[in-house]
């Protein structure tokens, strides 16, 4: 499987903008199974300044600087990106019993005890761990477990993209029941941290597949959100509550933090007297023919 992902973010302003600094985190990298061919980002105006680095969990961020004066910002990341290798059942990850996977079983390990916190936007919770309960019995192993509470945030919670803010908490979404991938994937997460499992926040794309006899339409894919399972020794695997299933070929990973504070796809600082601003946003994932 390879993609073409497009992702076009444009800013309105009400008044002049003479300096915009942005940090991006839209370019695919080499995780999950995935290989990137081909990412760039430009700017409308050109950036004065673009720099890539790492952040601290790892993902490639870009940073940029728009000097020139400007009413209207564009950014542009463009990416090829092969999704082949990408795992789409749980093989043998996560076959002991799911106890065996909680952080407090490897407390040398780093990255089980980080995403084993709590975090801006996760909080651990009795309400949550209720929650979770159900699906890990003694005996059950890891990916049993993981594939329940998946199946069940899936039939219990309805999709609703008006019924939650950004900043909503997850104790309100685990009350409503309502929400959007990335209400889906908190819960989750935090879910899975209030019972000891390591977890993390996935940031980026899903291939949209039209209705039977329907064209794919341009700029009807949205950045989505899905959840990072750890099953020791540095593995992970994704597993999305939004659509039942494991992350697999279909997906393209941008990022991955503890919620998304830690993954937006663009955050930036602006200096202007502009009052108002619109913001629009674009996603393509375009499948690409074979080589």
């Amino acid at each position: 499987m390879r993609y073409r992902v497009r992702h076009t973010t444009r800013y309105d302003y009400d008044e002049p903008v003479s300096a915009s600094y942005a940090e991006l985190r839209l370019l695919p990298d080499d995780v999950d199974g995935q290989r990137c061919i081909e990412r760039t980002i430009v700017t409308n105006p050109a950036a004065d300044h673009v720099r890539e680095h790492r952040d601290y969990f790892g993902n490639l961020a870009t940073t940029v600087s728009v000097f020139e004066k400007h009413t209207r910002l564009v950014v542009t990341s463009s990416s090829i990106v092969d999704t082949a290798g990408r795992r789409d059942e749980f093989g043998n990850l996560g076959r002991r019993a799911w106890s065996e996977y909680r952080a407090s079983a490897m407390p040398s390990d780093l990255q089980a005890v980080e995403f084993s916190l709590d975090s801006t936007l996760v909080d651990r919770s009795d309400a949550l761990a209720e929650y979770a309960s159900p699906s890990f019995g003694s005996d059950t192993t890891l990916a049993d477990g993981v594939t329940s509470l998946c199946n069940r945030i899936h039939g219990e919670f309805e999709f609703d993209p008006e019924a939650t803010e950004v900043n909503t908490p997850i104790v309100e979404v685990l009350e409503i029941r309502k929400g959007v991938c990335q209400d889906f994937a908190h819960v989750m997460v935090g879910a899975l941290r209030s019972i000891g499992l390591p977890a993390c926040y996935v940031s980026g794309y899903l291939e949209t597949v039209p209705p039977p006899g329907k064209k794919r339409l341009q700029g009807a894919d949205r950045t989505h959100a899905w959840v990072g399972v750890y099953t020791g020794d540095g593995e992970w695997v994704g597993v999305d509550p939004t659509n039942n299933q494991l992350a697999g070929p279909r997906y393209v990973t941008a990022a991955h933090g503890r919620d998304y504070q830690d993954v937006p796809p663009l955050k930036g600082v602006i200096f202007t007297d502009a009052t108002k601003s619109v913001l629009t946003v674009s996603v393509d994932v375009e499948p690409q023919p074979a080589v």
